[in-house]
């Protein structure tokens, strides 16, 4: 199952009260699907329990009987089933506690009840998720400022989404000159800082209302666009805490981390499975590199083998190449991302993934290596047409 991913089905043969149905609870899910029965509901019921995703309302009809005797006498129902009906009928209610519906709703009050029905449910969905279903926390941090971790965090974040078709929630930890919302063209109507203010009260449904959804699969978490938090005012334990709760509910976090040691990105780091270090091509930049190599793993207890070295903007022509970085680092997990400055201008201009809009460029592919690798994942290979020999 994958994380999280609930989606509705509303069974009826009244499209005013579908529609009613569908407007509360359609920013749920990821999926959402009417069905309008123009007779009898029963074929419609039977195509749709068996997805574990889903969450099935059905609204029941003057045949209510017929239909609850039908769906108790189904040995296999996969979905979660919520029926509305006539609630002071008590052959309804024991034929429906029978069939083992999740919650059986007055169809005169629905309305007031629905929406915490649906949510209960959705709950007990998400939280029951196997715990061995693949969960990774991704840092990405530059070696200096300006080397291009926020647009590497955001496309790689894209990938895993995309293209390992993971839940997948992309975090943007500079609290002051974040830029990941410009990357994806979009502004936070909750911000980073108030999940975190309100964690002890949320829950993985409740969390859901603080991301902002790029796509079913990317959720982003942004600071304020307006607001500079200084360093210390955001609580480290409660942070902690919303990390925790993200875990429950994402296969794969990328969170891009501001060029600063403090006890906010120390916790982070030690939380974190791979940390990506990005430099450019340069002499500073590699002495920068080294240095706070140097902190991670002498200071901050973390081993060497969690590092990730990337040479972003890479020039093969630059008299530093790959094994000088290498050699001076004392490190091996090196890895490239081309130099492709008027694709990476283009894509941060309109606002969305350079992986969206070029997805068959060199760029693309070193990304995807990298996106692999921290990962932990495969996914195929992008089938090759004509337009990728023109690199678009």
């Amino acid at each position: 199952m994958e994380l999280n991913k609930v989606n509705l089905i509303l069974i009826g043969v009244d499209d005013d009260v579908l529609d009613k149905q569908y407007s509360l609870l359609s920013d749920l899910v990821t999926r959402k699907n009417k069905v309008l029965c123009s007779t009898n509901i029963v074929d419609a019921i039977s195509q749709n329990i068996n997805d574990e995703n889903s969450i099935v309302v059905v609204n029941l009809d003057s045949n209510a009987l017929q239909e609850l005797a039908y769906l108790e006498g189904l040995a296999e129902k996969k979905s979660s089933m919520i029926i509305i009906g006539d609630q002071s009928n008590v052959e309804l209610l024991t034929r429906a506690l029978r069939a083992g519906v999740k919650d059986f709703i007055d169809e005169k009050h629905y309305q007031d009840r629905l929406v915490d029905v649906f949510n209960n449910i959705k709950k007990n969905i998400t939280q029951s998720i196997n715990t061995t279903t693949l969960n990774r926390l991704n840092v990405f941090i530059n070696a200096k400022g300006g080397s291009g971790s926020s647009f590497i965090a955001s496309n790689v974040a894209y990938i895993l989404s995309r293209e390992a078709q993971l839940r997948v929630a992309l975090v943007d930890l500079d609290l002051q000159f974040g830029t990941i919302g410009l990357n994806f063209d979009q502004m936070p109507k909750y911000t980073l800082t108030q999940a975190v203010n309100a964690v002890d009260d949320l829950d993985v449904v409740s969390l859901e209302a603080y991301l902002l959804k790029y796509d079913d699969s990317l959720s982003l978490l942004l600071p304020s666009p307006t607001e500079i938090l200084l360093p210390g005012e955001l609580n480290i334990s409660k942070l902690k805490k919303l990390l925790d709760l993200l875990k429950l509910n994402f296969n794969q976090i990328v969170i891009d981390l501001p060029r600063l040691i403090d006890p906010l990105s120390s916790l982070v780091m030690n939380q974190a499975d791979q940390i990506v270090l990005v430099i450019q091509q340069n002499l500073a930049q590699y002495r920068d590199g080294r240095r706070l190599i140097q902190v991670l793993n002498k200071e901050l207890d973390i081993p060497l083998e969690k590092i990730v070295i990337v040479i972003n903007r890479y020039d093969p022509k630059n008299s530093l190449r790959v094994e000088d970085l290498k050699s001076l680092l004392n490190h091996n997990n090196v890895y490239t991302i081309v130099n492709d400055f008027e694709r990476v201008e283009s894509a941060a201009n309109v606002g969305v993934p350079l992986c969206e809009t070029s997805e068959n460029s060199t760029i693309a592919h070193d990304l995807r290596v990298l996106a692999k690798v921290v990962g932990q994942v495969e996914f195929e290979a992008k089938k090759e047409g004509f337009f990728s020999f023109l690199g678009f």
